[in-house]
């Protein structure tokens, strides 16, 4: 199994450059125009997708802070996700990181540890030892699983695993 990282976008800057092999960027709509924040950006050798998209799911009440509606995670992104992860091999490093690196990025490690043969409990309990600050979008990860045919079952194990850590 590759190695795995979840970062804020803090951190990511430099594991980005300095240990990743393949870097996911999960960052808001508007932000690769915004020139306060830096972006991480892929070592010599490395690899990265950057994908926008906020923090929300259909679900969320978005229309009292927010001005237009919000870009919402797609079914397409997911896919693309995968595609990209599809080659990791044993020696590489992948880098998944969002703003926070608690809850985009955690979901799409999970996705993307299942895409890779773990259990969807496999898969979380990996994500939470590796980023004990972890509470993964629900909407991202129920697009992986439908789209990894896991019948609900990442969904379920985030929900048991990670209600553990907050109640």
């Amino acid at each position: 199994m590759f190695d795995l990282k979840i970062s804020n976008l803090y951190d990511a800057v430099d594991l980005s450059k300095e240990w990743a092999t393949y870097t996911i960027s999960l960052l808001d709509p508007g932000m690769e125009k915004d020139g306060y924040f830096i972006i991480p950006v892929a070592a010599a050798n490395g690899k990265l997708q950057r994908y926008y998209f906020h923090d929300l799911t259909p679900d969320d009440n978005w229309r009292d802070w927010m001005t237009k509606p919000p870009e919402i995670v797609t079914h397409q992104q997911i896919q693309d996700i995968l595609a990209f992860t599809t080659p990791l091999a044993a020696t590489d490093k992948l880098l998944v990181h969002c703003h926070a690196g608690i809850s985009r990025s955690t979901a799409v490690a999970c996705g993307v540890l299942c895409q890779h043969g773990l259990t969807p409990k496999e898969s979380t309990k990996l994500v939470l030892s590796v980023r004990k600050q972890a509470f993964p979008n629900k909407h991202v990860l129920q697009l992986f699983d439908e789209i990894l045919g896991l019948e609900n079952q990442l969904v379920k194990a985030s929900a048991e695993v990670f209600s553990s850590c907050y109640y």
